[in-house]
């Protein structure tokens, strides 16, 4: 994060259309800031005598939280007596309701001068209310780093109930929970398409063995995209959504399959007696990181889109499994067996620089943010299967709202694209 902080600066400085008049005189030191930038939340404010729902209180708990699990901010509040201390910036604003319609007009000033850096309006309805929040939390991230936040990206995961497991989706900060299947069967192994649109999973609905299968991520029907004989999991969209790779044993050995978007045209990758499987592609698209036994234990393996160039991720560790690409693809992230469980692991794409990541009980199936700042994966560190997200700091992990239901195999969504005009 220091790299991000470092950048602060000249974002500031070089965005004139994004500030308000007079920002050009607006400096903040970022360089005693160890790993965040400080940052003081006013309560948001109202016209209206007698706020109507949702109040700006509601709207100042979610910017304030989401801010604070950006990775990028140490966040106090001010309705929380809460001492700015060395801040270095302070958000606030004006939250009106007006029938079902609704407006945030978000500030961001300098400490202590309070010369804006940030000024703008998002408009909306009841319904949407938080995604005008977190736009504004995103829109600050972004004027601080250059990149946008992920307060407004989503969670698939996957949740038992009963016998069967269930496939949800909701917003990052536990909001808009919804079942996205009711079949009474086991779902696995969800994939977000590249403009978050879609969702790919595995399902033994109809009880003839792992199929894989398409659904809107709002809802809807869910269509059938695989059902060879055999085994049909572990899909995923290529970053230009035209291709899906998956694992397939429609040959009698679990090998990793190209097919195009709807299921056809099948191309067989690798071709190895032993067990290939979970395939996740590289953000260009050019490369294909994948788990192999053909060591006598499981091991990341890299190969060109097209099967060839195969080679081992690491050799440091006696297995490792379940890779994931970092957007920027300069590093993967995967799971490695320890006694007590799993511990997931980062290193650079070619293999240095092995770090563990997230220790303790154990881990698995770790996915990317897309920005890159966090990691979402499963955990029994409290004693039951839970989501988690690590800020890849020193901060211990934070522990999703899944609505109280045990939770695994997470995945997280792209950015969508604004809806709401500032």
């Amino acid at each position: 994060m220091r790299s991000a902080s470092r950048l602060a600066l000249a974002l500031l400085l070089a965005a004139p259309a994004a500030l308000a008049q007079g920002s050009r005189d607006v400096t903040i030191d970022i360089t005693k800031q160890a790993g965040r930038i400080r940052i003081h939340c006013d309560a948001l404010t109202t016209p209206d005598r007698s706020p109507s729902e949702p109040t700006p209180d509601q709207a100042s708990a979610v910017l304030a939280n989401d801010l604070d699990q950006s990775a990028v901010f140490a966040v106090s509040r001010a309705w929380a007596a809460q001492n700015p201390g060395e801040a270095q910036a302070v958000v606030g604003g004006v939250w009106k309701v007006s029938g079902r319609k609704v407006t945030l007009a978000g500030e961001v000033r300098d400490l202590p001068g309070r010369r804006p850096i940030l000024s703008r309006q998002y408009r909306g309805t009841l319904d949407n209310w938080r995604t005008l929040v977190h736009q504004f939390s995103d829109d600050i991230v972004l004027q601080f780093t250059g990149e946008p936040g992920v307060a407004r990206t989503r969670i698939a995961f996957v949740s038992p109930q009963g016998r069967n497991k269930e496939l949800y989706v909701m917003d990052l900060d536990g909001a808009g929970l919804q079942a996205l299947t009711a079949d009474h069967s086991i779902a696995l192994s969800p994939g977000w398409s590249y403009d978050g649109s879609l969702l790919l999973f595995t399902s033994y609905r109809g009880g003839k063995g792992p199929g894989i299968w398409v659904v809107h991520s709002n809802g809807g029907r869910a269509y059938q995209i695989s059902a060879r004989a055999g085994l049909n999991t572990s899909a995923s969209y290529s970053p230009d959504g035209r291709e899906i790779v998956c694992t397939l044993s429609v040959d009698g050995n679990s090998e990793i399959y190209l097919l195009d978007a709807r299921g056809e045209s099948p191309l067989r990758l690798t071709s190895n007696r032993a067990i290939d499987t979970s395939p996740c592609w590289s953000p260009t698209g050019r490369e294909i990181a994948f788990t192999s036994d053909r060591d006598g234990t499981p091991q990341v393996y890299i190969m060109d889109r097209e099967g060839g160039n195969v080679r081992r991720l690491c050799y440091e560790l006696n297995y490792t499994d379940s890779p994931q690409w970092s957007p920027k693809g300069d590093r993967i992230a995967f799971v490695t067996r320890v006694s007590g469980g799993f511990d997931i692991y980062v290193c650079l794409a070619d293999g240095r620089g092995l770090r563990p990541v997230v220790t303790g009980s154990s881990n698995e199936n770790p996915h990317w943010s897309p920005d890159g700042r966090h990691l979402v994966f499963t955990s029994n560190r409290d004693g039951e299967s839970a989501l988690y997200v690590s800020d890849l700091d020193d901060q211990p992990p934070r522990r999703l709202d899944t609505g109280g239901m045990h939770a695994s195999s997470p995945a997280w969504s792209p950015v969508p694209a604004v809806q709401n005009s500032p």
